[in-house]
C-alpha cells in the first residue's frame, strides 16, 4: 500500500483513498495497458492534487513506472485547463530525456482517433544542439563565441528561418539529436537550409505541450528570467515535473555559491582596464563614450584599492582565528557579507571625479566589460566579480546566507553559501499551475515539501509508493559491528568490513559495486588488500562522462567474456548517482560506511539556520543524516533498474540499526542482519542459489 500525507491539514491521501475504483480504461495519457503496482496510485493522486493547483512528493522506487505515471497525470491536468498550458518536464541527467521522449511516444500509439496527439520539445545546451563547426573549435569560450556570431549575424543557421522545420519537430516527438541531425539536413522547398536547432527549440517551445529541460531554466533566476520569456512561456500556466527531485535543493544552492578572492579583483581590474582602453581607441568622441572610460577609470582605481583593504581584513580575521604559533594552519571562519560590501561602498563614496558609481552601477559596468571583451575563458573575471557582488548585495543581510572565509597558506578565499534553497523556490511554487516532484530516494517527501518552500496554500500530497521489487529479489543486510564511524575506526574493523566483503564476492557471480564514503577510505580498504577472482576498478576524482560511459560498456563485455570486476566509488561520485546500471550488469552493490557531512563552518550554519526555521528536532535529521542516508539510498538503487532484475544490497555500518538512522531508511524497507560474515556468506550463496542468472537483456 501507499501511503500519503496531505501536508496543509485537509485529509491525508493514501492509498485507495481516491476512487479506488478507477478504471486503467479511464486514464488517457497511457504509456501502458497494465499499470504496475503504486504507479496507479501515483497517477490517481497526482491527478488530485496537481488538478487542484497543487504538488504531489513521490518517494516512487525504480521501476514503479514514475515517468509515465507523471506524465499521465501532468497531461490530463494540462488538457483540462482553459488556457494553453506547457509541462516542464526538468531533469539533471540527458540520459533521461530520452526516455521521457520514448514514453511519450507510446502514449501517443495509444491514444484515441479523436484526442490530440502530445507534442514535445527536447531542448539541451546551447553547444550540445550546435551545428556549427564552432562547437568543435571552441572550448570553453564557446557561449561567448556563439554570442558573437549571432549579435554580428554571422551564424547562417541561426539566420535562417525554416517554418518548415518548425512545424515538423511539433508534429512527433523527437529526441534531441534526432532534432538536430533534422535541423542540420533541413531544407526548404529543394534548397538546403541547415537551421540552428536550439533555435528552432526555442521558437516552438512555447506551442508544444512538453518541454524537457534542465532545472537551471526554472529554478536559477538569470536563466529563468532570460530563457521563459523568450521562449514564449509563463510561469502561471506552467505544470512542472522535477525528476530526481532529491537533487533539487543542492542544485538551488550552487547556483548561488560563488567564491570572491583577491586574485579576482585585480584580474577584474585588469579587465575593466582593456575595456576602457577599447574604448579609447574608437574612433567616437561623443559625451557618453567619455563619460563610459571616466566612469571606467574610476572604478578601477575603487577595485585597486578595494583589493588592498580587503588582503588587510582577511589578514586580521586569518590571525584571530589561528593560535598563536600556528602561523601558515588552515583557517575557516564565518564572515559577515555587509561588512565586505561596506569596504567596497566606502571606496565607491571616495570617487574623486565627477562619475562617481554606485555598487550598481560598479556590477553594470562589470557586465558591460565581460560583454564586450573576446576572450577564450567562458566567463571572464569581470563577469565573475559582478555575479558574486549581485548574490551579497541582494542577501548581505540575510540569515539565509552564510559567507566563509577559508584561507590555507597565502591563499584565502570568501564563499557564499545560501543555506535555504525555499528563498528561491518559493516564488517558483507559488506561481506555477501545479507539479509533480518525484525521485526513488525522496525520503521523507514531507522534508521536501519544507526545504524547498512549498506555500502553505497550495494542496501537497506527500505519499510513498511500495516498490515493484519482492524482497526475494533484492534483499538488503546490514552487517553488525563494523562502522565508518572515525571514533571506532581500528585495523580490526577495517579487518570485519573486509571479510563481509570477501564473503559476498566469493559467492556473487557477476560485477559488485562497492561505494565509500571519501577516496581516502577506499583507498585504505579496497586498493590496499587483494581481491582474488576479481578485475578491480578504482573510481578516481575528475571522471568524466564519457569516461563513466566507456565503463558500462566494459562492465558488458566483461560479463560475457566471464571476467568479475570489483568496481569502487564514493557516495555522490561519478559511479554512485545518476548511472544507469541497465540489464542487471551489477549482482550486487556494498555501502560502506555512512556519508555525513564533515564538519565545518558552512555546515554548523546550515543545521543552526534549519533548527531557526523547523525545530530542533529537524535540524539534524535535515542537515546530516537524512541526505548521507539518501546516499546511501542512491548507491543502492544502481543494481536495480527494473522490475526483472535482481542483486544482493549489503550495507556495512551498523548506525543504520540504530534509530536515529533507521527512522531515515524508507518505511518499506526491511533488511536482514548479519552477525558476522559467515552470515553474509550463508545468506548471499542461497540468494544466488534461487536467481544464479541477472535479468538479460533489459538494457
Amino acid at each position: 500500500m501507499g501511503h500519503g500525507v496531505n501536508l496543509q491539514g485537509g485529509p491525508s491521501v493514501t492509498s485507495g483513498s481516491m476512487g479506488a475504483d478507477t478504471a486503467i480504461s479511464d486514464l488517457k495519457f497511457l504509456a501502458h495497458g497494465e499499470l504496475r503496482e503504486g504507479q496507479h496510485q501515483m497517477i490517481l493522486d497526482g491527478n488530485q492534487v496537481v488538478g487542484e493547483g497543487g504538488f504531489l512528493l513521490a518517494n516512487a522506487p525504480t521501476g514503479i513506472g514514475k515517468t509515465a505515471a507523471a506524465l499521465s497525470t501532468a497531461l490530463s491536468v494540462a488538457r483540462a485547463r482553459e488556457s494553453h498550458t506547457t509541462i516542464l518536464f526538468m531533469t539533471g541527467r540527458q540520459s533521461q530525456h530520452r526516455i521521457i521522449v520514448d514514453t511519450v511516444r507510446l502514449i501517443n500509439e495509444r491514444l484515441g482517433p479523436t484526442e490530440e496527439k502530445v507534442s514535445l520539445i527536447d531542448m539541451i545546451g546551447l553547444r550540445g544542439m550546435c551545428i556549427n563547426e564552432l562547437a568543435l573549435e571552441q572550448g570553453s569560450g564557446f557561449n561567448r563565441a556563439c554570442g558573437e556570431l549571432r549579435s554580428k549575424r554571422r551564424c547562417k543557421p541561426f539566420l535562417a528561418e525554416s517554418p518548415g522545420l518548425r512545424l515538423r519537430v511539433l508534429e512527433d516527438p523527437l529526441h534531441v539529436s534526432e532534432l538536430v541531425a533534422m535541423a542540420r539536413n533541413h531544407t526548404e522547398g529543394k534548397l538546403p537550409q541547415p537551421t540552428c536547432p536550439w533555435k528552432v527549440a526555442r521558437e516552438t517551445a512555447g506551442r508544444a505541450d512538453i518541454l524537457v529541460c534542465d532545472y537551471n531554466h526554472l529554478f536559477i533566476e538569470d536563466v529563468r528570467k532570460a530563457s521563459l520569456g523568450a521562449m514564449g512561456l509563463e510561469m502561471e500556466n506552467l505544470i512542472i515535473v522535477v525528476d530526481e527531485a532529491h537533487n533539487l535543493p543542492e542544485r538551488i544552492r550552487m547556483g548561488l555559491r560563488r567564491t570572491l578572492t583577491l586574485k579576482l579583483i585585480r584580474d577584474a581590474r585588469m579587465e575593466l582596464e582593456e575595456y576602457r582602453e577599447d574604448l579609447e581607441r574608437q574612433p567616437n568622441d561623443s559625451a557618453v563614450t567619455a563619460a563610459s572610460i571616466s566612469r571606467s577609470r574610476e572604478c578601477e582605481a575603487v577595485l585597486k584599492r578595494f583589493r588592498n583593504r580587503l588582503a588587510t581584513w582577511i589578514k586580521e580575521r586569518r590571525d584571530a582565528a589561528r593560535n598563536p604559533g600556528d602561523i601558515g594552519a588552515e583557517v575557516e571562519v564565518r564572515v559577515e557579507a555587509d561588512q565586505i560590501l561596506g569596504m567596497l561602498r566606502a571606496e565607491l563614496s571616495g570617487a574623486v571625479t565627477g562619475e562617481q558609481t554606485d555598487l550598481d552601477g560598479l556590477i553594470t559596468l562589470l557586465s558591460l566589460a565581460q560583454a564586450d571583451l573576446a576572450e577564450d575563458d567562458d566567463e571572464l573575471a569581470s563577469d565573475r566579480l559582478a555575479t558574486v557582488l549581485a548574490i551579497l548585495r541582494r542577501y548581505a543581510t540575510s540569515p539565509a546566507m552564510c559567507v566563509v572565509l577559508n584561507s590555507k597558506g597565502d591563499e584565502s578565499r570568501l564563499t557564499t553559501h545560501l543555506l535555504d534553497p525555499a528563498i528561491i523556490g518559493e516564488d517558483v511554487f507559488k506561481t506555477v499551475a501545479g507539479g509533480v516532484l518525484m525521485s526513488g530516494t525522496l525520503t521523507p517527501p514531507t522534508m521536501y515539501a519544507d526545504t524547498l518552500g512549498i506555500p502553505k496554500g497550495r494542496a501537497v500530497t506527500a505519499a510513498e509508493y511500495p516498490s515493484p521489487f519482492m524482497a526475494d529479489r533484492r534483499p538488503v543486510m546490514i552487517a553488525k559491528g563494523v562502522t565508518s564511524l572515525f571514533k571506532r575506526r581500528s585495523e580490526d574493523n577495517t579487518a570485519r568490513i573486509r571479510q563481509h566483503l570477501h564473503a559476498l564476492l566469493q559467492h556473487t557471480p557477476g560485477h559488485v559495486a562497492v561505494f565509500c564514503p571519501s577516496y581516502a577510505m577506499l583507498e585504505n580498504i579496497i586498493e590496499e588488500a587483494n581481491w582474488p577472482g576479481r578485475m578491480v576498478w578504482v573510481e578516481a576524482t575528475g571522471w568524466s562522462k564519457n569516461r563513466v560511459d566507456g565503463l558500462l560498456e566494459d562492465l558488458r563485455q566483461k560479463r560475457e567474456q566471464g571476467t568479475r570486476v570489483l568496481l569502487a566509488g564514493v557516495f555522490g561520485g561519478r559511479l554512485s548517482e545518476g548511472v544507469d546500471y541497465a540489464g542487471n550488469i551489477l549482482d550486487a552493490v556494498v555501502c560502506i560506511g555512512i556519508p555525513n557531512a564533515p564538519k565545518s563552518v558552512h555546515n554548523d550554519a546550515l543545521r543552526g539556520y534549519i533548527e531557526d526555521k523547523h525545530g530542533k528536532g529537524k535540524a539534524w535529521r535535515y542537515a546530516v543524516m537524512q541526505p548521507a542516508v539518501n546516499r546511501i539510498l542512491q548507491g543502492m538503487g544502481r543494481a536495480i533498474r527494473k522490475a526483472e532484475d535482481r542483486a544482493f544490497i549489503l550495507l556495512l555500518d551498523d548506525r543504520l540499526l540504530s534509530h536515529n538512522y533507521r527512522q531515515c531508511l524508507p518505511p518499506t524497507l526491511s533488511p536482514f542482519t548479519a552477525e558476522d560474515s559467515k552470515r553474509t556468506a550463508n545468506m548471499v550463496r542461497r540468494f544466488f542459489a534461487r536467481h544464479p542468472d541477472p535479468a538479460r537483456g533489459q538494457g
